[in-house]
């Protein structure tokens, strides 16, 4: 439980830092710039959605009102600290 435990705490950490940069007004950076093409995984229990893309899972807001099948290649964008996926 001790490697969960300092995952959680570097997670946590890196929100406090993100957090302290929107009240700074400096803008969140996403991972990459302008838009890239990731796979679909899944549509979480709150509704977002689940793109793998350079094998790492991004939570995205959804732009989209089909269904989709996991492993569909979607669009992903990330603007004002949002990732999102639309097709």
């Amino acid at each position: 439980m001790a490697l969960l435990d300092d995952i959680l705490n570097i997670a946590e950490a890196q929100r406090l830092v993100d957090l302290e940069r929107l009240d700074l007004k400096q803008q969140i950076q996403g991972d990459f710039d302008g838009s890239v093409t990731g796979r679909w995984v899944k549509l979480d229990s709150n509704g977002a959605g689940i793109v793998e893309y350079n094998s790492k899972q991004y939570v995205t807001k959804p732009i989209g009102f089909t269904s989709l099948s996991a492993g569909t290649a979607v669009e992903m964008s990330f603007a004002k600290g949002v990732y999102y996926s639309k097709w």
